[in-house]
């Protein structure tokens, strides 16, 4: 099994694409795929969290995320927060936008995950767990 990075990796890791983002208007070159910076306020602190996170844009243009963590055996923290408090913020490209994480279930979780699920193939060798899926509500889909 391919191992998964640290939260102390993950951490220095996330800082330096979050630093590149907001310095280039929302481009980054690693990873390569399109982020947004998902901001979660913390289920046990109540303080604002950030991480860059890639997302996709479903049929109907709602912008989602999976909480994949590379695979890591448990969900992300950032998941764990927007449970306790679904209300967040987007940074997309130059955009800032309030938003409502919705995490989806059955059918519909199974339909978004299938649209992107080919990218996080390699993710899913390194865990059993079943990545959430979460939609956006009030992130435009980028032009």
């Amino acid at each position: 099994m391919p191992d998964v990075p640290s939260d102390a990796e993950f951490l220095a890791y996330n800082q330096g694409v979050i630093n590149e983002f907001r310095a280039n208007h929302g481009v980054v070159s690693q990873p390569p795929f399109p982020i947004l910076l998902l901001t979660t306020t913390g289920a046990r602190t109540g303080r604002p969290a950030t991480v860059p996170v890639g997302f996709a844009v479903d049929d109907a243009g709602r912008v989602f995320v999976v909480a994949s963590k590379a695979g890591a055996p448990r969900h992300p923290a950032w998941y764990h927060n927007l449970r306790a408090n679904p209300a967040v913020t987007v940074e997309l490209g130059d955009g800032s936008y309030p938003a409502t994480a919705v995490v989806t279930e059955g059918e519909e979780r199974d339909r978004l995950y299938g649209t992107v699920s080919a990218a996080g193939a390699e993710y899913e060798k390194n865990t059993d767990r079943v990545f959430p899926v979460i939609v956006l509500d009030g992130v435009p889909a980028p032009a």
